[in-house]
This record gives C-alpha cells, structure tokens and sequence, in this order.
C-alpha cells in the first residue's frame, strides 16, 4: 500500500510565510498613504519585510540607521550615506505633512567622482528599492545634500 505524500512540508510552511508577509506589507501600504509609525517601525526591523517600505517616506532615525549604506544611482554614479542631521523649525507642523520633523541626509559621492547639484537623481538601496531625490551639491565636490521636509 502505498501512502499518500504530506501537503505540510517545509517548503509549502515557507511559501505560506512569505504569502503572509506580502499580504500584510501590502495591506499595511494600501490603507493609506503611509503605514503608521508603529507599523512602519515593525515593517522596517527586518531586512525581508523592509523591501514593503520605501525611504521617501521614512522618519529621520530610520534614515539614520540607514548610515554607512552604499546607494546606487542612476548614471553610474554611487552614495554612501555618511549622516543625518535634523532641521531646526519652530511651530506646528502642516496636518499633510507626512514626517514629524524635517532633516537633512548627507551623502559621500564614491569613486572619486564628483555629482552635479540641484538636480532629481533616482537612487536605489538594496533592501529599500529606488526612490527619486533632489540632490544639492556642497562646496565639497564629493558631497551631497537631500533635503526631507
């Protein structure tokens, strides 16, 4: 007699898995225009669950734990991001505006390359995916500014 294969298998558990995560990314993207902090927080801990998330519309200290990364952009240049610096601002916010404070993320151009400035670059991190940028140029030809208010 013969016995019949078990659907239960570690490969139909780890499909299952990853089904789940990518409901729940996108289910947690397609309630609004950014998931909630707290969610956002959860979906950035893990390198796996992070591709759901795009840094356009992160917070400053999920772009500082971001420090050290290498960003490729389009052209052939690459950024690594050396730092993060927050924005002095005095009042209240505007209710559609997406983060609770500004700040400024601080890039070195690799390759010993210089980058021009003031232009809208699409970057890409490896567990982020591609997002555009306006870059400004600094008095240092191998450093760049991104502005996020």
């Amino acid at each position: 007699m013969e016995r019949a294969a078990s659907a239960v298998s570690r490969r139909n558990i780890l499909i299952g898995m990853g089904a789940a995560a990518v409901t729940a990314g996108v289910a947690v993207t397609a309630f609004g225009p950014a998931p909630t902090s707290r969610a956002r927080r959860l979906l950035a801990s893990t390198p796996f669950t992070r591709r759901f998330l795009s840094l356009a519309h992160a917070e400053r200290s999920e772009w500082a734990a971001q420090v050290g990364s290498d960003f490729s952009v389009a052209g052939g240049y690459a950024l690594r991001l050396a730092g993060v610096r927050p924005l002095q601002s005095a009042g209240e916010r505007p209710s559609n505006v997406s983060r609770e404070r500004g700040f400024v993320a601080v890039f070195d151009v690799r390759r010993g390359v210089s980058m021009a400035g003031d232009l809208i670059y699409t970057i890409a991190h490896p567990q982020y995916g591609r997002l555009p940028v306006f870059l400004t140029a600094t008095d240092d030809p191998r450093r760049m500014l991104a502005v996020f208010n």
